[in-house]
């Protein structure tokens, strides 16, 4: 029998719901509640009678992203209030019947939960599920550093359904082989939930101008750019990537971003040097060289980097050294 997901981080085992619940709150910081039998498990349950069944939390944070696995071995019926200023994903890991605003719907794909209306889920009581938790304001922090920090964002949540993410089974497989062996890099978890919710996310320069909604496949091509920074890398095989042609992920590129491609990719890796090269300008002990942060973020060249960091910024990469 395989290990219970994320087993690395074990944070609870239980018979009591309540403390189970506990548990998962105390990781993501999204208090719900949980209904066993008849009553609501409180902070305090009373005891489970001996012989029960045990449940399983195991998680931590991964950065910006809280993740935990909860399996609660015996019926449930999970009520989470409307997410308000996290966007919380839930991966369902065996089929899960759930209901909002009265609407019933069995679940066996990853969706988020509504901004506006309370969701009521009934998770297999064995197979369990994923959860993460993300502040909404870290989600539009990404948004800003994919699309442009200058642009207004707004990601449409308040929706009376469990809400679909675009590439659900893509999402899930991502998000299961990293609780699988969380030991790699979890920026891709974030990364997903960002083309997960590209189909609710739109954009605008100012109040003046119409809100536009970049495709999933644009949103899914800057971040494994800026994943990738120091690693070559083509049009042709980016578009393999994101599963999208040339000249289509192009013209996404050109209408979204203002820049093809390359001028996008180019400006990501000055945008990363200047973060490096300003940090150890301030920092003690023996930092990178100008030639180590240019090679680290994929420009090998320093005549080239160096003509590029001035063309950007105004200044030559070692004055932030000064």
């Amino acid at each position: 029998m395989a290990a219970p997901l994320l087993s690395g981080f074990p944070v609870a085992r239980a018979a009591s719901a309540g403390r189970l619940r506990d548990a998962v709150d105390g990781v993501t910081g999204y208090d719900h509640a949980v209904l066993a039998g008849s009553g609501l498990q409180g902070a305090t349950p009373p005891g489970a009678p001996p012989g029960s069944p045990r449940g399983t939390v195991n998680g931590a944070r991964f950065d910006v992203l809280s993740l935990v696995y909860v399996a609660y071995a015996t019926p449930v019926r999970v009520v989470a209030p409307a997410t308000r200023g996290q966007v919380v994903l839930v991966v369902p890991l065996g089929p899960m019947d759930v209901t909002v605003d009265g609407r019933h719907t069995r679940m066996t794909t990853p969706f988020v939960l509504s901004a506006s209306a309370d969701t009521v889920m009934v998770p297999d009581p064995a197979a369990g599920a994923l959860v993460g938790a993300v502040d909404a304001s870290a989600l539009t922090a990404l948004l800003q550093e994919s699309f442009g920090a200058d642009r207004e964002f707004a990601v449409d949540l308040a929706q009376a359904r469990p809400i679909p993410v675009t590439a659900g089974p893509a999402l899930r497989r991502v998000w299961s082989t990293f609780a699988a062996d969380p030991d790699g890099d979890p920026s891709p978890l974030v990364d997903s939930l960002v083309v997960g919710l590209s189909m609710w996310t739109t954009y605008r320069d100012s109040e003046l101008t119409p809100w536009s909604a970049p495709p999933a496949y644009l949103a899914e091509a800057v971040r494994h750019l800026r994943r990738t920074l120091s690693e070559p890398v083509s049009l042709a095989s980016l578009g393999e990537v994101v599963g999208i042609g040339s000249r289509q992920l192009q013209l996404a590129f050109q209408a979204h971003l203002g820049r093809t491609a390359q001028e996008y990719l180019r400006d990501a890796r000055l945008d990363r040097a200047w973060v490096l090269l300003r940090d150890a300008g301030g920092g003690a002990g023996s930092p990178r060289s100008v030639s180590e942060v240019a090679a680290e973020v994929g420009i090998p060249h320093t005549g080239r980097f160096a003509q590029y960091f001035v063309e950007r910024f105004g200044v030559l990469p070692s004055e932030l050294r000064a």
